[in-house]
């Protein structure tokens, strides 16, 4: 009989306290965040933050932090915390042309650009400077001795010639 009044009070205090606290508690049904009035629960004021509002009244947050996008183009969405890449993984050239990745691109007759899987970073295209001096003896034109077209390591292009310095070779030799 003890012991079921015992039990019988711990209930009632129980209750008392829980009515007590009910009592007690705050009566706000929301929280300000950032000049804005949010209801008890989670919100979202950005596309990269995630808060809860507590019965007390306190706003808890958390900033999500984005990786950085896989591509020269990134498009930042309105309603999208991270930035995305509508035109997949890529890399520009210092002329702005946009290379896919694995892609290789010839900016101009001595320029060659390649979309490298480790840009480190930067997402510009790795490019190279072909030598675009002479490699061989220049070969003159037989229809037009006042040009001559010289190899080089691209396809060959035609140079204007100062006939006075042109080595002509002597027929017959």
């Amino acid at each position: 009989m003890i012991g079921l009044a015992v039990f019988a009070l711990l209930l009632s205090y129980a209750q008392c306290d829980l009515f007590s606290l009910e009592l007690t508690t705050p009566s706000a049904t929301g929280c300000y965040y950032q000049g804005s009035y949010y209801p008890v629960g989670s919100f979202k004021p950005t596309p990269c933050e995630y808060c809860q509002c507590s019965i007390s009244g306190q706003a808890m947050c958390a900033i999500a932090d984005c990786a950085p996008p896989q591509c020269a183009d990134a498009v930042h969405e309105k309603d999208k915390c991270c930035p995305t890449c509508p035109n997949g993984h890529n890399c520009k050239a210092p002329d702005g042309h946009l290379l896919n990745l694995g892609e290789t691109y010839y900016m101009n007759s001595h320029t060659k650009c390649y979309c490298d899987t480790r840009h480190f970073g930067s997402y510009m295209a790795v490019c190279t400077h072909m030598a675009v001096d002479p490699v061989h003896v220049p070969h003159v034109d037989p229809n037009n001795p006042y040009y001559y077209v010289t190899s080089y390591v691209d396809p060959p292009k035609v140079a204007p010639v100062d006939p006075d310095t042109v080595y002509y070779p002597a027929k017959g030799r």
